[in-house]
């Protein structure tokens, strides 16, 4: 059953088999959407250990101002801890771009780990999600090469594969590592 109560099932039978053990999500893409999704519902069970923690690479939009703010409430409890990584020329984390529903705005959740390519001096920037969308023009920018410009769609391919963010997560490893030695470390400097 791959529901997330389905999914509680299984895992519930191995948390207890082994306390003291903490539950960390992961997902790539639509995967890391989903994980996403299931982290904040296991944040919310009283059976399991807090924090839940969650790492997502190349995730596209989940919610809208109303997720974020549960979420914000789980991080705060110290319930939940989210990371979102992204390459900054890859355009999947810009869609859906918008809803066919009035009044709802799609938005981010959790804490973002932009990695830059090359060409720059900067190689990361951390940043906690906010409900405005802050980087508008790059993110449309991102959702033309990834829909209609051919030239970039393959440097869009490759932006977004999990392959390009491994490979980005250890180049930038240093720069990473500044932030803090662990998840609790990395998301407590988004705020500031």
């Amino acid at each position: 059953d791959g529901t997330s109560e389905g999914i509680f099932e299984t895992l519930m039978p191995i948390m207890e088999k082994h306390p003291g053990f903490s539950l960390l999500v992961t997902g790539h893409s639509l995967g890391g959407a989903l994980a996403s999704l299931f982290a904040i519902s296991a944040a919310c069970r009283d059976d399991i250990p807090k924090p839940v923690k969650c790492i997502t690479h190349a995730q596209p939009l989940v919610g809208d101002k109303y997720l974020l703010q549960s979420v914000r409430k789980l991080e705060e409890s110290n319930n939940l801890l989210l990371l979102r990584t992204r390459n900054y020329e890859d355009g999947v984390p810009c869609v859906p771009a918008f809803s066919t529903k009035p009044n709802f705005t799609y938005t981010h959740i959790g804490t973002e780990l932009m990695m830059y390519g090359d060409n720059t001096s900067n190689k990361i920037k951390l940043s906690q999600s906010d409900k405005n969308v802050r980087n508008f023009a790059h993110n449309f920018t991102a959702l033309i090469k990834l829909f209609v410009i051919k030239a970039g769609q393959d440097k869009q391919r490759k932006a977004h594969s999990l392959r390009q963010h491994f490979l980005r997560l250890e180049k930038c490893e240093r720069e990473i590592r500044s932030l803090g030695e662990n998840l609790e470390e990395v998301c407590s400097k988004a705020g500031k």
